[in-house]
C-alpha cells in the first residue's frame, strides 16, 4: 500500500490554513478577501462544482451555503447506472447515500456514508464520494451481486472570494475511509485521498465553473492502482429565485491499466419545495467512453438549516 497519509495531511492543513490566514492580514498590498456572500435575484449552484457524479456529490453540488455564520446542510440521494464497461455484459450499480455539511464562514467540512449494490462480472469497488471505481473486467465467470455500506468520506474545503472579483475559488481536501467490511466486497481495503480546486464565475443568471481533482489511490493485495486526475467544467442557469439547471462534462482517469478513463456528459435540475427548507434535485448522465456507465440517472432529497446565498 502506497504510504501518503503525512504527505497528504501536511498538504490538506496548508490547503485549509493558508487561506485563512491571508484573509486575517490586514495593510500591504495583499488583495483583501471577502466572506462568500452574493446578493442575486437568482439561484446559484455552488462554487464547489463537483468533479464526480455520486449519490452524495450531486446533492452536495445543488446546494450553496451562504458564507455569513453558520449552517447545517443534510441529504440523500440515491442513482443507478448500467453499462458494460467494455465487457460483454451488463453491469448494474446502486448506490445511495446519506451526507452533512456544517458551514461556517468560508469554510466547509463534510462527511458522507454510501450502500451500495453492484451486480457485475467485474471488480468495482467504492470510490471517494461513493463513486464507483472500475479496478478490473472480466474477473469472474457469472455476474455476482456484492452490496452493503460502502467506504466513509470526510472532507474539507475552504472557497476564497477576492474582493471586486466576480471569481470564487474553492480548495478542498477529501479522504475515503476504509469503513466497509472485508466481506462485502465494496472496498479495496486501502484508504484514497484527494485534492481538488473549484473556480466559478457568477455572471447573474449564468455561473460557468470547472473543477479538477488529483485522486491518490491506495493499492489492493491484488491490484496497483494508479494515481491520477479527474475533472469537469459545465454552467449552471437560475430559473428565478428557487431552481436552477446544470449542464457539464466529466472525466476520470483510468484506476488500472485494464479499463479505460470516464467521459460522460451530465444534466440536472434542482427546485426548492416552495415554504419548506428542503430542495429535491433530479439528474442523469450519459457515458461517452467504456469507462464510463452507459446512462445512469438519480434524484435526491436536501434540507438546509440557515441561509442561504440567492435563495
Amino acid at each position: 500500500m502506497k504510504n501518503r497519509t503525512l504527505r497528504w495531511s501536511a498538504t490538506l492543513t496548508a490547503l485549509i490554513a493558508t487561506p485563512a490566514l491571508a484573509q486575517d492580514r490586514t495593510g500591504g498590498d495583499r488583495p483583501s478577501l471577502q466572506r462568500v456572500s452574493l446578493d442575486s435575484p437568482t439561484a446559484i449552484s455552488p462554487s464547489s462544482a463537483t468533479a464526480t457524479v455520486s449519490a452524495s456529490s450531486v446533492p452536495q453540488a445543488m446546494e450553496r451555503l451562504d458564507g455569513g455564520g453558520s449552517t447545517v446542510d443534510v441529504s440523500l440521494g440515491t442513482l443507478y447506472g448500467a453499462g458494460k464497461f467494455g465487457t460483454g455484459s451488463t453491469t448494474t450499480i446502486w448506490s445511495s447515500a446519506a451526507s452533512a455539511r456544517v458551514h461556517i464562514d468560508n469554510l466547509t467540512l463534510s462527511a458522507s456514508l454510501p450502500w451500495m449494490q453492484i451486480r457485475s462480472r467485474s471488480t468495482i469497488f467504492t470510490g471517494i464520494d461513493a463513486t464507483p471505481v472500475l479496478i478490473a473486467p472480466n474477473t469472474a465467470i457469472a455476474k455476482r451481486t456484492t452490496e452493503g455500506f460502502g467506504d466513509l468520506t470526510v472532507g474539507a474545503a475552504y472557497t476564497i472570494a477576492p474582493t471586486g472579483l466576480p471569481v470564487e475559488v474553492e480548495l478542498s481536501a477529501r479522504a475515503k475511509l476504509n469503513t466497509a467490511s472485508s466481506s462485502s466486497g465494496l472496498s479495496s481495503g486501502s484508504n484514497d485521498y484527494a485534492l481538488g480546486a473549484d473556480v466559478s464565475v457568477p455572471l447573474g443568471k449564468v455561473t460557468p465553473f470547472a473543477s479538477f481533482t488529483y485522486r491518490f489511490l491506495g493499492d489492493t493485495d491484488a491490484y496497483v492502482l494508479r494515481d491520477g486526475p479527474a475533472a469537469s467544467a459545465g454552467a449552471s442557469l437560475g430559473l428565478g429565485s428557487e431552481a436552477f439547471l446544470v449542464a457539464s462534462y466529466h472525466y476520470s482517469s483510468a484506476a488500472t491499466r485494464q479499463v479505460s478513463a470516464a467521459h460522460e456528459l451530465f444534466a440536472g435540475a434542482s427546485q426548492r419545495i416552495a415554504g419548506t427548507p428542503f430542495r429535491l434535485t433530479g439528474f442523469v448522465t450519459t457515458g461517452l467512453s467504456s469507462g464510463a456507465a452507459a446512462i445512469s440517472g438519480g434524484a435526491a432529497l436536501s434540507i438546509g438549516l440557515g441561509p442561504r446565498a440567492g435563495m
